[in-house]
């Protein structure tokens, strides 16, 4: 993985009725963050799926006997079905269609504009000037001009970069999906399979995360091919080591300071 596509970090909202947790049929709400460089695309017979693949947190919340119930999982990878992204489905199963992308590598730019400085003056003494507005002169006295004085002046606008804007809304508004995506990180809890989750949006279930279960699919579209990947499990696995691999590596624009 290149500084030409590095991942990104993916900020969803995802409402799912009927989710199966702790043996109830029940309605899940919350947000995913993942860290996922592109969109794959499998297919098994007639049955399409779309997936992220990477590094991510799924936090939600449940009502179980009338009282809400945080739920949080660690995910190496998130499955729907792009059928149900329509933009006219009363309760999308995930919002794909509008999700919010954090850019940490991105670099700030800066554009000249120019601006228009409008001041008033007084001057005293004979004056004739194109920006005159009035003159009033004192008995016994100098006469005394107020004129309008226009001038352009250059102006630098910086916009925020995907640094900036990253560390302001995870360490902020995102704050409660980000704190368990770190620590997760530093704390090397991606690395242990019995604590990654597939997030199953299509079936409605948190499905232990093992690359070897995407061999029941074929891949139609992804946009970079590992190339060290021949089997459809050999490329998810190689793509989530290698996210999680360039996260890592690259700590400054992924685990922020508090």
């Amino acid at each position: 993985m290149t500084e030409h596509n590095p991942p990104l970090l993916w900020v969803l909202d995802y409402v799912i009725p009927d989710f199966t947790i702790l043996g109830e049929n029940i309605t899940l709400s919350g947000e995913l963050l993942i860290a996922s460089r592109q969109l794959f695309s499998f297919l098994q017979g007639e049955v399409v799926r779309s997936a992220f693949v990477g590094p991510g947190v799924v936090k939600g919340q449940v009502m179980i006997k009338g009282k809400p119930v945080d739920v949080e999982y660690l995910v190496g990878a998130v499955i729907f079905d792009p059928t149900k992204m329509r933009p006219r489905q009363p309760i999308p199963l995930l919002d794909i269609l509008n999700p919010e992308i954090l850019d940490p590598l991105e670099l700030a730019s800066i554009e000249q504009v120019q601006e228009i400085i409008r001041t008033l003056v007084i001057k005293k003494g004979s004056v004739e000037d194109s920006g005159q507005m009035i003159t009033v002169t004192p008995e016994g006295g100098m006469p005394t001009t107020l004129i309008k004085e226009t001038r352009i002046a250059p102006r630098n606008i910086s916009y925020i970069s995907g640094m900036k804007k990253a560390r302001f809304l995870l360490g902020g508004q995102k704050n409660r999906l980000y704190t368990p995506f770190k620590e997760g990180l530093i704390r090397n809890r991606f690395s242990d399979p019995n604590r990654i989750w597939t997030f199953r949006i299509d079936i409605m279930e948190f499905d232990a995360f093992d690359p070897a279960s995407f061999d029941e699919w074929i891949i139609i579209e992804m946009q970079t091919d590992p190339a060290t990947a021949s089997t459809s499990s050999q490329v998810v696995e190689t793509e989530f080591n290698s996210i999680l691999a360039y996260l890592l590596g690259n700590r400054k624009f992924f685990i922020f300071d508090d």
